[in-house]
């Protein structure tokens, strides 16, 4: 049993969810009444370093808001119950090994910078977020509570990760054996080489 935790972990730069809802976003999720913890991707403390002051000053740490800058994630993921984020792959972290919802942001998404700019069809990321969790936009960022407790209790979201995680993962359960087994392979194959 623990108090019912939400994970905001936005990723950075002009699509993300601080330039897009600023404080805005803190400010809703405080009215919950959960405990939130705000994790910025490390790149923001940099390139948005006056933004990320700004928020840390005016939302210091308290008892209902910590903010996290661990350098491994795994323990803040698996403390929070949802996840809130936009196009970071936190998500999948989140969503996927743990096994747990995420509400995603509706960020505007210019895929003119990444090395898929080219494709015509919907990047599979933006496919597989509807079924994993709920949409936040400007205009239901107010119902977030209740998005929330949507995400938390609807069946359909873990039915959709599991869905997700059928696409995406081969092996499911066997990934240990099966990278120990190449390296050893691997390891014979170069030290018998070395041998001739």
């Amino acid at each position: 049993p623990h108090e019912r935790t939400v994970l905001l972990a936005p990723s950075w730069g002009e699509s993300a969810i601080f330039q897009k809802y600023g404080g805005r976003i803190l400010d809703v999720l405080l009215k919950t009444g959960c405990h939130v913890i705000v994790r910025p991707h490390p790149q923001s403390f940099t390139a948005e370093k006056e933004l990320m002051d700004r928020l840390m000053r005016d939302y210091p740490a308290s008892e209902r808001l910590e903010w996290n800058r661990d350098n491994d994630n795994f323990e803040v993921l698996r403390r929070a119950d949802i996840l809130i984020s936009d196009f970071s792959g936190v998500i999948f972290d989140f969503s996927l090994v743990y096994d747990k919802p995420v509400i995603y942001a509706d960020t505007a998404f210019d895929k003119s910078p990444y090395d898929a700019w080219w494709l015509e069809t919907p990047y599979w990321t933006f496919t597989a977020l509807p079924r994993i969790g709920q949409k936040l936009t400007p205009d239901n960022l107010n119902a977030l509570e209740e998005m929330i407790e949507a995400c938390l209790t609807d069946p359909k979201y873990a039915d959709g990760r599991r869905e997700v995680r059928a696409e995406t993962w081969e092996h499911e359960g066997e990934g240990a054996r099966r990278a120990a087994d190449y390296l050893l392979r691997k390891y014979q194959e170069l030290t018998t080489e070395e041998e001739k």
